[in-house]
């Protein structure tokens, strides 16, 4: 799986969606709200749904949403190197200002960690520096 496949398959996800919020990124702070596992579990997270609303209701805030790829993708995407991006405008991770987990399930710890390694961000938080999106 490339680049574009993956972006591509969010543009597929987000047709048959109602309700995704989309706002401009100008002038706003980016939170990349992750869900560490599937995009059909996170979406029915009435927690996750909530949040995401919420930030988006305040109008200096873009709220995006990022889910763990499905096992078949995972695989291709760590193999052919491709960062994971947000939902709505596919911006890389790494381009956010603030990128918040949602986690609902002990289970899904680990995939935090699989996340943060698909967007090419620092594991440990004492890694991190000025400039990468705090979570």
């Amino acid at each position: 799986m490339n680049a574009r496949d993956s972006r591509q398959r969010a543009r597929d996800v987000l047709a048959r969606e109602v309700g995704a919020v989309r706002k401009p990124h100008a002038g706003r702070l980016r939170i990349g709200l992750a869900f560490p596992n599937s995009y059909f579990v996170g979406m029915s997270n009435l927690g996750l749904q909530t949040v995401y609303r919420l930030f988006n209701d305040l109008e200096d805030v873009v709220c995006e949403r990022v889910f763990l790829p499905p096992k078949q993708e995972l695989a291709a995407q760590l193999a052919g190197g491709v960062r994971l991006f947000t939902l709505e405008s596919q911006t890389p991770l790494a381009d956010l200002d603030v990128l918040a987990f949602s986690v609902s399930f002990e289970w899904d710890y680990t995939n935090v960690v699989t996340m943060l390694r698909l967007a090419g961000l620092p594991v440990y938080a004492a890694e991190r520096t000025r400039g990468i999106p705090s979570s």
